[in-house]
């Protein structure tokens, strides 16, 4: 046998041997096995995306949640150091507003103090001639803003009416108790018609001028049985018949402060105009 012919003869032997250890695996066998192990991976790598595709849109709503948080919160910082500063302004106009209070009650204690400041009783002539064709004889003081002008001559009430408006004068009206207790202290032993009388239209006890008064009438309403017109003596003040004589209590008002008791006489008879 040829050298040729035996290697051939190794050579079959030794793949036949080979081909029998590891027989050969048919295409069909061998597809579906690869396919099945592909299929997992490919679901492991689609849940993988959307994981990272969760995650991603979780991200991007944090990130604009976080953002709008803290927009509010610089909102808020602005509203708060807003609302701080006009509460501090407010404070200092406050302060100022309490500053400028205190200076005008001061003021007003002052102006009050002056008003309360009595001048002392003095004779006077009232200057009434030319509507009267005499003068008239009185006293006054004056005590805080008004002139008190007491006339002696006894007259009905309206008489004291005209007589008062002929001298540019008016019959008094008392603007509270406190008025009417200084004046009863005030008073000589007799009285004196003032500006009150009783309207039985209106069924009211009105003064004279139909001005406000916190004098307190409810004494005077239920006792009302004499007559229609209101004296003052240093008892208090009573309702008269109106046809009855008193004397007369002239106001007048004064636009400042007298500056001394002494006053010129020409200062103290009130001139018709």
């Amino acid at each position: 046998m040829s050298n040729q012919e035996v290697t051939y003869s190794n050579s079959r032997v030794f793949g036949s041997s080979s081909e029998a250890q590891n027989p050969a695996i048919p295409e069909e066998t061998r597809g579906p096995q690869e396919v099945g192990h592909k299929v997992p991976l490919a679901v492991l790598c689609l849940l993988l995306m959307m994981a990272i595709s969760v995650w991603l849109v979780y991200i991007f709503q944090y990130r604009q949640e976080k953002h709008n948080q803290e927009k509010i919160i610089n909102n808020l910082y602005q509203k708060y150091y807003s609302i701080k500063n006009d509460s501090y302004l407010k404070e200092q106009n406050f302060n100022n507003k309490s500053t400028e209070c205190d200076a005008l009650k001061d003021r007003l204690n002052s102006v009050n103090r002056e008003w309360k400041t009595c001048y002392g009783e003095t004779k006077i002539v009232l200057d009434c001639i030319q509507r009267t064709g005499k003068h008239v004889e009185g006293h006054w003081f004056c005590c805080g803003k008004k002139c008190y002008y007491f006339i002696m001559d006894n007259k009905r009430w309206h008489g004291c009416k005209q007589t008062c408006r002929d001298c540019s004068l008016s019959l008094l009206k008392i603007e509270d108790d406190d008025e009417l207790i200084f004046l009863k202290s005030q008073l000589h032993p007799k009285s004196y018609w003032i500006g009150l009388s009783y309207d039985r239209k209106e069924k009211e006890w009105e003064w004279i001028d139909d001005g406000p008064s916190k004098l307190d009438l409810t004494w005077l309403k239920s006792v009302h049985d004499t007559g229609d017109c209101a004296f003052l003596n240093s008892k208090g003040v009573h309702d008269e018949d109106c046809g009855k004589t008193h004397g007369c209590i002239c106001e007048k008002r004064v636009e400042k402060f007298p500056g001394s008791v002494c006053i010129v006489r020409s200062e103290l008879a009130v001139q018709v105009e």
